[in-house]
């Protein structure tokens, strides 16, 4: 299972293609609090085995005493934790809070904002796990620039840097002008033949880059197709703030999306609306038969633009498959260059 805990929307960045949306009143509120989280979220996670903890923000370093006092809550019950992941600007590093980060073996996922603020490099050096996060958007439809930001950061801090790689999600809180429109995504997906491509020839950074989400996909298409949940919300991903309410999406606690208590049963309409709505696009009929939803999941059921996600989906579909096999043919010594299809 892979768990969710939301911190709080306050952040010290103002990115414009953020997921969440910081002019709500409820900004820098915080759902609950540690107290709240041990009794009412810890008691339910007992005997379940956690793939994946996330926590989410907002900047989750403005809440770094919560979330240390959260670990130590969950390794006090005994909660079976394999692996922990901090999204974070990295503009709030402390000393201290790279020991702790190293002390939990967390992977430190380094968003790179660019002109909205720079990560704290002379601390980010020292973290044992990390990776540097870049998105693409319709501003950001090729990563030619990713390549020198990798390069200057691997002379910076003197060893190799893995990228960790995301695509924009047309939600409410993201400007529109970020948004994938039909004609970047033909750029786009040029693009990204072209480090399928680069990929397959040797070179490095388009072999980091789509490494990925690459991963991801054979992990996906090997799974059983029996049951399809939505993206981000199902058996496999639970999304919570410390009060142990349920959400649909981990970038928001808006009333809107809750769908009532962590793994309990009853919910009012409102909740069943919400749920329901996590399941707009994966249970229409196209989708169902689609031959590649139990890895796309009917994409994200929040964005506006899911015309675009499902074109985008079916071609890194198609773009993985060729690199698939490309490295099959390869690795048995049948290697051959083939052309896009």
């Amino acid at each position: 299972m892979k768990l969710n805990i939301f911190l709080g929307y306050a952040c010290n960045f103002k990115c414009s293609y953020c997921l969440q949306d910081p002019g709500k009143e409820t900004a820098v509120r915080q759902k609950g609090g540690v107290s709240e989280f041990v009794e009412r979220v810890v008691p339910q996670l007992s005997g379940k085995r956690i793939d994946l903890l996330g926590y989410w923000g907002g900047e989750p370093l403005l809440y770094w005493q919560t979330i240390r006092d959260l670990q130590s809550a969950l390794f006090e019950a005994g909660i079976d934790v394999r692996a922990i992941r901090v999204t974070t600007n990295a503009s709030l590093l402390t000393p201290e809070i790279v020991g702790d980060l190293n002390a939990m073996g967390a992977h430190v996922v380094v968003s790179d904002h660019g002109s909205f603020g720079e990560p704290a490099w002379d601390l980010v050096r020292h973290l044992e796990r990390f990776s540097l996060h870049f998105l693409f958007t319709g501003k950001a439809p090729t990563a030619w620039p990713w390549f020198d930001r990798i390069k200057e950061t691997e002379d910076r801090i003197g060893r190799r840097v893995f990228p960790h790689v995301g695509w924009v999600r047309a939600m409410d809180g993201c400007d529109p002008a970020y948004w994938m429109t039909p004609e970047d995504l033909a750029l786009h997906l040029s693009h990204l033949w072209d480090l399928a491509e680069m990929r397959i020839s040797g070179d490095r950074l388009a072999s980091d880059l789509l490494e990925g989400p690459y991963q991801e996909w054979r992990e996906a298409m090997t799974r059983s197709n029996s049951v399809i949940e939505p993206l981000c919300y199902g058996s496999d991903h639970v999304s919570v703030d410390l009060s142990g309410n349920r959400y649909v999406c981990h970038h928001s606690v808006d009333r809107s999306l809750k769908t009532g208590e962590m793994f309990k049963t009853g919910r009012t309409k409102a909740e069943q609306s919400a749920e329901a709505s996590a399941a707009r696009f994966v249970e229409t009929e196209n989708c169902r038969n689609c031959a590649i939803n139990h890895w796309c999941r009917g994409n994200c059921h929040r964005s506006r633009t899911h015309e675009v996600d499902c074109r985008l989906a079916k071609a890194k579909h198609e773009i993985f498959s060729w690199i698939a096999q490309q490295e099959g043919l390869r690795h048995g010594g049948l290697y051959h260059h083939a052309h896009r299809s």
